[in-house]
């Protein structure tokens, strides 16, 4: 059983993030801020960051620029002892941070990395699971290469055989097509305990589609998310499915609520619409939040509201991680967000 002891264990692979400032375009840039960051790189950063017992595993190079990477993490207090040292190359993505119409834009240059290159070979589960009650992985890893699918693959294995409780966010990325996508995905889904899946992701890993997919009315359809919940939980036994809900008005304007689905009954958050300063790894958040709050033993309408309540807090952070204490979590998921100042 989960509890605020338990080891999360993430899997996957951290870049380095190159970011035009001041809302310029790519074309426009004469220089870049620099961040780090990865979809299960920056879960387990969220889930120290609040407290938790959180560790990474990955494949990162034995240079200054992997060490830059690995230090971010370390510096927040994530265990990243498991990582694998070795090739030449940190993937790179560039994110253009839009405006009003002009949407966010994120270009990869990841091919070629050590984790991209990597064989599924390099990784001992047996050694890497020890002591771990949880594992977490998004789509976004098996999306990179063929070896990572079969890297996934071990590690859900394994952890289906020690009983390790195993989180995976489908999060589907254009990295591979649907039809993979589906076929992978579909593979690993009953060895999932714990999925986190919307109305893009349901479609293209899936292939489970209800409501109008517009992202300007996810709020007002939010019974087609309990749909595709339900058909996640009955088709692959999934014991918890999770989604973020969205109306965007504008790059900068978007609603959000968070649903926990269980047992055949739904819990939505409260709805937030918020100013947001940079709308990306909103997900990674909800995930991180979701988490923390199933380690504490919150009832699932405090956990749809504390996950969605991280997640609206990420859009005010430049950069991957989502620097915000458990505490600070709680005061907007209570609906007594920041608007004091904090003295």
């Amino acid at each position: 059983m989960l509890d605020e002891n338990t080891e999360v264990l993430t899997f996957g692979e951290i870049m380095m993030r190159l970011s035009p400032p001041n809302n310029l375009r790519l074309e426009q840039a004469q220089s870049f801020d620099v961040h780090y960051g990865g979809a299960e790189a920056n879960v387990a950063l969220s889930l120290a960051y609040q407290g938790d017992n959180a560790a990474y595993v990955s494949v990162v190079p034995c240079n200054r620029i992997g060490a830059c990477a690995l230090r971010s993490l370390v510096m927040y207090g994530v265990d990243t002892s498991r990582v694998v040292r070795e090739g030449d190359r940190l993937g790179t993505y560039y994110f253009e941070v839009g405006a009003s119409e002009r949407a966010s834009s994120c270009v990869y240059d990841r091919k070629y990395s050590a984790f991209n290159l990597a064989s599924h070979t390099v990784f001992d589960w047996d050694t890497i699971l020890e002591g771990v009650e949880a594992f977490y992985v998004s789509g976004v890893t098996p999306a990179v290469s063929d070896e990572m699918i079969i890297a996934v693959k071990e590690a859900l294995e394994a952890c289906h055989k020690k009983g390790i409780t195993t989180i995976c966010d489908l999060n589907y990325r254009k990295l591979w097509s649907p039809e993979k996508a589906q076929k992978t995905m579909k593979e690993y889904l009953p060895l999932i305990d714990i999925c986190i899946a919307n109305d893009e992701d349901a479609p293209a890993c899936l292939d489970i589609s209800y409501g109008s997919g517009s992202l300007e009315t996810g709020i007002e359809e939010k019974d087609e998310y309990v749909h595709i919940a339900q058909d996640i939980a009955s088709q692959y036994g999934c014991k918890l499915v999770a989604s973020v809900i969205r109306d965007i008005h504008s790059v900068e304007d978007s609603s959000w609520m968070g649903m926990v689905y269980s047992e055949g009954k739904a819990h939505f958050s409260p709805v937030h619409r918020e100013h947001v300063l940079e709308g990306v790894a909103s997900g990674d958040a909800f995930a991180a939040g979701l988490i923390h709050a199933l380690l504490h033993h919150y009832d699932l309408d405090h956990a749809a509201a504390y996950a969605i309540a991280a997640s609206i807090l990420k859009l005010t952070i430049h950069g991957d991680s989502n620097l915000v204490t458990s505490d600070e979590i709680e005061s907007v998921a209570q609906k007594d967000s920041g608007l004091r100042v904090n003295r």
